[in-house]
């Protein structure tokens, strides 16, 4: 028994004498962990991953090398939490996290619960579709008329589906993943995506295929739409502005850099 109480206490003391991360020396960033090559999850430790809070596995991808320069920036420890998509907002307002940096778009609408950042990234919107598929040969939206077409739930991509002329607009889905499948088994024709993470799709799975397009032949967007941005409370005023100033010394040259390097790496 004596003997027990001594391990214990050796115990007790050096888990005392263990360094810690203070709320005020961190920032604690959500994401999905699955939305390559902006953010996914692995099992490896490497040296852009970051360790995911109560998970065996980390977290990597372009958000992440973004919230670790961040991080870094501040003077910071960057916390990552794995949470899904549809509950990176109320995290955001709870305080659980302190930044959303998750390929999320600054739209009008979240605008009225979150502030949002300079975007950090811009993209074109494309579609995926099956490479033995009637549509691999699209050029135009026009093409995918009466094609049943999916995007993912509560993303703007969702809503430029209405675009396509009488298209079959099916149930949106949570992850990626579940959009791949749907294409895959077809259960639909073609699903909608930003271009780095059609890239990535496609690498991954050689039997799907980009279609692309012209500006005049393909979705109509606002510069908006097709740029993403870190989501932060509406009275975190100072941090906004101190990332904005962290964002806006990162050229373009780097940012292309960094999505080329994150889909070069990203597991398959």
């Amino acid at each position: 028994m004596k003997k027990f109480l001594f391990v214990l206490m050796i115990a007790l003391a050096l888990a005392a004498c263990a360094p810690t991360t203070s709320k005020e020396d961190s920032i604690i960033v959500g994401l999905e962990c699955d939305y390559a090559p902006f953010n996914w999850t692995q099992l490896e430790a490497t040296e852009t991953s970051v360790r995911i809070e109560g998970n065996i596995g980390y977290c990597d991808g372009y958000d992440i090398t973004v919230a670790s320069t961040i991080a870094t920036e501040l003077g910071k420890t960057l916390i990552v939490k794995q949470i899904a998509w549809e509950g990176l907002e109320p995290a955001l307002a709870s305080g659980e996290i302190d930044m959303i940096v998750a390929g999320m778009t600054d739209t009008l609408e979240r605008r009225q619960r979150v502030a949002f950042s300079v975007p950090y990234y811009a993209s074109d919107m494309v579609m995926v579709v099956r490479k033995d598929s009637v549509f691999a040969s699209a050029t135009s939206l026009a093409d995918f008329t009466g094609a049943n077409v999916v995007a993912q739930r509560g993303t703007f991509h969702d809503g430029l589906v209405s675009q396509i002329p009488s298209v079959n607009h099916m149930t949106p889905l949570a992850t990626f993943p579940l959009l791949v499948n749907a294409v895959m088994s077809l259960e639909s024709d073609a699903l909608v995506s930003e271009n780095p993470v059609a890239i990535s799709i496609v690498k991954n799975n050689p039997d799907l295929t980009i279609i692309r397009f012209t500006q005049a032949n393909g979705f109509q967007t606002n510069f908006e739409d097709t740029t993403v941005s870190v989501a932060l409370r509406q009275t975190d005023t100072e941090l906004l502005e101190s990332i904005n100033a962290i964002l806006s010394g990162i050229s373009s040259e780097q940012r292309d850099t960094w999505m080329a390097d994150a889909i070069s790496r990203q597991p398959e």
